[in-house]
């Protein structure tokens, strides 16, 4: 059998549909077997803010800094952050080492 391609209406919108996709940045987390070796996971109670140094892919990798939570942590030295990229609806959840997190301000100073 043939196709019509006089009513292929969807090929051209799914390759747009793709393409932007690929081109959107993507952020690169630890790896988990990484962030199993930095000991046991401990999460917080309440999220603290932060400001981290996230790694991204688009076509080639970049760093961001962005504004973030921090949700929970490893005694070797990782973090867990959550994040809302510019433009996106659901949050995207990174491991990083400490080092690429600082804490911007407490909701209660002592």
């Amino acid at each position: 059998m043939g196709t019509n391609k006089r009513y292929d209406v969807y090929t051209p919108k799914l390759a747009d549909e793709a393409e932007a996709t690929q081109r959107k940045p993507h952020p690169v987390s630890l790896p988990d077997g990484l962030v199993r070796t930095t000991g046991r996971r401990r999460d917080e109670p309440r999220p603290v803010p932060v400001r981290a140094l996230v790694p991204v892919r688009v076509l080639y990798d970049d760093v961001v800094e962005i504004d973030a939570e921090a949700i929970a942590w490893t005694p070797g030295g990782a973090v867990l952050i959550r994040y809302v990229p510019e433009g996106e609806r659901f949050p995207e959840y990174v491991w990083l080492w400490s080092n690429a997190v600082r804490r911007i301000g407490h909701p209660n100073p002592p």
